[in-house]
């Protein structure tokens, strides 16, 4: 039966997303070098249906659910960790903009159904209070997936809070209102092309602005009681697995990729395969990816199930998801380093696409929303009954 509004099940989205892995995976290199994903990537996923995996139905988009979401963007990331990367930032701001006002979703995808959205998140910009909206102006970094962006979310500092108090918003700004910076230089992830945005005086009608909080809070408190059950959620809690699985997808492949060649490696007339060491490795590695997964597909799926019975997450329940993401990148991370360490000299190699995945889950890592310190100290207040003194929650 089609588990999705689109009438597509999760199967089939899986096989399309599992027949591009070979045609990515070859592309890697180029996408590296390239610091940007390849117009032909983007038209691979365009044909498989696979940038609008949770593009509301309405401008014919899959609609996908978050679990489904999620294991299609960690196969992905099985080819390419920036391809993976930069389909999950895609996907989630779809998620994000159903979240908004509907009639922003109207702006995004009304006249462009294929429109891709990408992000700077971190709140600043100098603002100003126009009639029906807002003038954006300022700087922001991290925009993974940029160049191929058609619209940009910005996070600002409006005087949207209580007595008129400053707060964070996503904004939602046309592309050509934005000048992109070439500054993507980086050792890992370099074909995300996460480079920088600058705005000059843009103007954000009210209802494409929306409070971070507001995101946070659920669909109760954001009066969306009858919207579907993705646009329900909160978002800190749910929707930034999609920034984690792409770690799962690396952790994967780069599992399959070693085991296959430790079965066929012999050193000084002995089959590597018969040290119990390597066993060990081998067996600890996929130990550690195999929870990671199923900690995400507990949580999603949990996730999804409380929005369609109507219900919202509680604090132990979106702390533990907070928590979990952390977990799930440092776990798919430790198993990476131990199977990468397991390669010996022949890892080290540029022409080696296993050192590419290497360089890439330690930069996922690096990711603020993945930070294990922050979500741990988060869930374990919680837990203990205290305040969880963080808007992460």
């Amino acid at each position: 039966m089609p588990d999705t509004a689109a009438g597509t099940t999760s199967s089939e989205l899986k096989t399309r997303a599992a027949a591009l892995e070979p045609t990515l995976a070859g592309r890697a290199e180029a996408t590296e070098q390239l610091r940007r994903i390849p117009d032909e990537t983007i038209a691979d996923l365009t044909a498989a249906g696979l940038h609008r995996l949770c593009q509301p139905a309405r401008f014919g988009g899959t609609e996908a659910p978050l679990d489904t979401a999620c294991d299609i963007v960690a196969t992905l990331a099985r080819g390419c960790s920036s391809t993976g990367w930069v389909a999950g930032v895609y996907t989630d701001h779809q998620i994000l903009i159903g979240m908004f006002d509907p009639r922003a979703a109207d702006d995004v995808w009304g006249d462009n159904p294929d429109a891709l959205v990408s992000a700077g998140f971190t709140p600043g910009g100098n603002n100003e209070r126009v009639d029906g909206g807002w003038q954006i102006s300022g700087s922001w970094e991290w925009s993974s997936g940029c160049d191929h962006a058609d619209w940009l979310i910005l996070g600002c500092l409006l005087p949207t809070g209580k007595d008129g108090a400053i707060e964070p918003n996503y904004c939602i700004a046309r592309r050509d209102d934005v000048v992109i910076e070439d500054n993507w230089h980086v050792m890992g992830l370099a074909g995300t092309g996460s480079k920088n945005l600058h705005v000059e005086r843009a103007f954000v009608p009210d209802y494409r602005a929306l409070p971070f909080r507001m995101a946070g809070a659920g669909g109760a408190a954001r009066g969306q009681a009858d919207a579907p059950a993705l646009y329900r959620l909160p978002h800190p809690p749910c929707v930034p697995f999609m920034l984690a699985v792409p770690a799962l997808g690396v952790a994967e492949s780069l599992l399959d990729a070693v085991t296959e060649q430790m079965a066929g490696r012999s050193s000084r007339g002995v089959r590597v395969a018969e040290h119990q060491t390597i066993q060990v490795h081998i067996a600890e590695a996929a130990a550690q990816i195999d929870a990671a997964r199923l900690l995400m597909q507990r949580d999603t799926g949990e996730a999804m199930v409380a929005m369609h019975e109507g219900r919202e997450l509680d604090d132990l329940e979106r702390v533990r998801n907070r928590r979990d993401q952390a977990y799930l990148v440092r776990e798919c991370r430790a198993a990476v380093d131990r199977l990468f360490t397991t390669l010996g000299g022949q890892g080290i190699f540029l022409d080696n696409a296993m050192q590419r995945k290497f360089r890439d889950i330690h930069a996922m890592s690096g990711h603020f929303a993945l930070n294990w310190d922050v979500a741990a100290t988060t869930y374990g207040r919680v837990a203990l009954g205290l305040d969880p003194l963080t808007h992460l929650k």
